[in-house]
């Protein structure tokens, strides 16, 4: 073979090798917690907080694997190498040696009670006079008020399906559930054929959670960083809240 074949040939097993390399890095491996709607909808492989990674990642060059586990896992895969990313996380969380994003998506968890009960509640510690339905692992996530409030109530439980707190509520079982209220929202619909915010009173009585990403590469980190920008200033933003019914 001659000196000018080999090089040809050398040529073409890097470009070869090149592509090979750029279609494997397009897909990233991303961890995310089961079903949430409508942050989270893992049978559909959709959901408000899955619409917009995607749709930011698409700028940048990646689809998108999501891979689902338990919520307190997701960082424990990320940190093993499992995956590329991991969604959901915050600081407070044991994340040693990976770097997180500005907040891309921010859940605000309510006291909502039915308009019908009139209740006026002004602070957590009011809460004990009330019957409670609490998502699971409120008493831990929400913090010692609302713990002491949830254990001098007359009934409080935690439910692990949160479709049980919104039935409970709207058939008028319990005073108030404790929950998000994009997920109220969705699940009421769900639930009844229509959305049921109107008919209930919303006490704010927690402060928001932002939630961030968990990346490995620090210059991922940034892209995404500036793209999700980008994106939240967009038509494509705005839709994306249009369909979920999103409030904020």
């Amino acid at each position: 073979m001659s000196q000018l074949m080999k090089k040809f040939c050398y040529l073409v097993s890097i470009c070869i090798l090149g592509l090979s390399l750029l279609g494997h890095t397009s897909t990233l491996e991303v961890s995310v917690g089961w079903t949430k709607p409508p942050y989270v909808i893992e049978k559909k492989n959709t959901g408000f907080e899955l619409e917009l990674v995607k749709s930011v990642f698409k700028e940048l060059g990646y689809s998108l694997n999501f891979v689902y586990v338990p919520f307190g896992r997701s960082n424990t895969l990320i940190k093993s190498g499992k995956v590329d990313v991991a969604l959901t996380m915050n600081k407070k969380m044991d994340l040693s040696g990976l770097v997180l994003s500005e907040p891309y998506i921010i859940y605000q968890n309510a006291a909502i009670s039915l308009k019908g009960r009139a209740l006026r509640i002004n602070n957590v510690a009011e809460l004990r006079h009330h019957t409670i339905v609490g998502f699971q692992n409120a008493s831990i996530v929400l913090g010692r008020d609302y713990r002491f409030a949830a254990e001098r109530s007359q009934l409080y439980v935690e439910l692990p399906d949160q479709r049980k707190q919104v039935e409970m509520l709207l058939k008028g079982k319990v005073d108030i559930v404790v929950m998000d209220i994009n997920i109220f929202n969705y699940l009421s619909r769900e639930f009844m054929g229509q959305s049921h915010m109107p008919n209930v009173d919303i006490h704010r009585l927690f402060p928001s959670t932002p939630y961030r990403m968990a990346f490995i590469d620090k210059n991922l980190k940034d892209r995404f960083n500036q793209e999700l920008k980008k994106f939240k200033k967009s038509a494509g933003y705005q839709n994306l809240l249009n369909e979920y019914e999103f409030l904020q």
